[in-house]
């Protein structure tokens, strides 16, 4: 069985047994881990839904393509502001306030009668999102010690992998069988199961309030200038991701592939599972160029996959292996982020990761429309490859420019 010691460090119980490593455990750890995985999944729910949506109730194209990126422009142009406030705002404070915003967001979206008015809850949701994505996990990376930090972040980006693919999921087949507004009914509550964990925790401080800790506008631009590379690799992983995620179905329909297109995501989410268990502490353990190496050969694999499917293996193939390109690298990428920038600038860390995300779930749907107009959807996959040469570019010149 082995010798188990417990110990107490930053408010997280520490478990050590001999011959097994560590686990890290804790009450606001595992609520805010919780609370994650329902603010993300309930967010994603609506976004291929958006669309069809307000074209149902008299948006022309233009004005749907407009409400369904509204939420994310909105998003990044709040990112920088939102990390400076979580640096010094207490975090459950935070939450709750944009828990209550996303909360109005979805009410909004489900009593809808024009698309004035759904653009106006697009643009609510994208201000909570900035809010609470940046807030819950800065809190998170400021409870954990740093020699635990890359496998609790490592988890926590794999949680919002995980939502990602559960959200769109769900709400697509709740909306193929009740309709538009018992799936965003779902996402609403979701919200509603994000606050109650948020207001379960024992509440937190902003970072720099608890450790009192005070640093010079050198020292913060300085750390948050390390982490724009690692932002801008996570984005050229997430346009392709997102674009899989947003034509994967017309794709499918369009070739006429013999494939069930919604076990794409379910097969994502299991594969990701299961090597997040295997490689549980390997995120603290290696650096973050043995994760580039990895998640770039995944994903060419992926791509290559879905761009030669022709039946349920290559489909099924295509998502582990994007499981290991999008997945562990949504994960590797946070972590890093957050060494980089250091205790007292979680929030900011947080912040420029998440404008990876946003940039990557705002360009990935319109890359992808361009490039089926001008390269034809067959080959949008094999277009989509260019990305991983990009973001090897991107972090060679990122760490040549950090050690000059």
């Amino acid at each position: 069985m082995g010798v188990v010691s417990v110990s107490l460090c930053r408010g997280v119980i520490v478990v050590k047994r001999r011959g097994h490593g560590e686990s890290v455990f804790g009450r606001d750890v595992l609520l805010i881990m919780l609370a994650g995985f329902f603010y993300m999944g309930g967010s994603m729910l609506s976004t291929p839904l958006a669309v069809g949506y307000a074209r149902s109730i008299g948006a022309s194209a233009a004005m749907a393509g407009l409400i369904v990126g509204a939420m994310n422009i909105v998003s990044l142009v709040l990112r920088p502001l939102t990390g400076m406030v979580a640096d010094r705002v207490p975090y459950r404070g935070l939450a709750i306030a944009g828990a209550a915003l996303l909360l109005v967001a979805n009410l909004g979206y489900t009593f809808c009668p024009i698309p004035a008015f759904l653009l106006a809850s697009r643009i609510i949701n994208g201000i909570g999102f900035s809010l609470v994505s940046v807030c819950l996990s800065a809190w998170l990376s400021s409870l954990v010690p740093l020699g635990h930090i890359g496998k609790v972040m490592g988890l926590y980006g794999a949680v919002n992998a995980l939502a990602m693919a559960f959200g769109p999921a769900v709400g697509i087949r709740v909306q193929r069988k009740a309709g538009y507004g018992a799936s965003f009914l779902v996402s609403t509550a979701m919200v509603v199961l994000m606050g109650i964990a948020v207001l379960m925790t024992r509440g937190g401080k902003g970072a720099r309030a608890r450790s009192g800790r005070h640093t010079s506008p050198g020292d913060d631009r300085g750390s948050c200038a390390r982490v724009i590379p690692v932002a801008l690799v996570f984005m050229l992983f997430a346009i392709p991701y997102c674009a899989t995620q947003s034509y994967i179905v017309v794709y499918a329909d369009s070739l006429r592939l013999p494939v069930d297109v919604g076990l794409f995501f379910p097969a994502y989410a299991v594969a990701l599972l299961s090597m997040r268990v295997l490689m549980r502490d390997l995120f603290d353990r290696l650096p973050f160029i043995w994760f580039l190496i990895l998640c770039s050969g995944c994903m060419l694999g992926s791509l290559a996959a879905l761009t030669l499917m022709h039946g349920m293996p290559s489909m099924l193939l295509a998502a582990v292996l994007m499981a290991g390109a999008y997945g562990l690298m949504s994960s590797a990428s946070q972590m890093s982020a957050v060494k980089i920038g250091g205790h007292g600038h979680e929030g900011r860390s947080n912040a420029l990761y998440y404008m990876g995300l946003d940039l990557g779930m705002s360009l990935g749907p319109m890359l992808g429309g361009a490039l089926c107009a001008y390269v034809g959807i067959r080959w949008l996959f094999l277009a989509m490859m260019v990305s991983v040469p990009a973001a090897i570019v991107v972090y060679l010149l990122g760490r040549r420019v950090g050690q000059s």
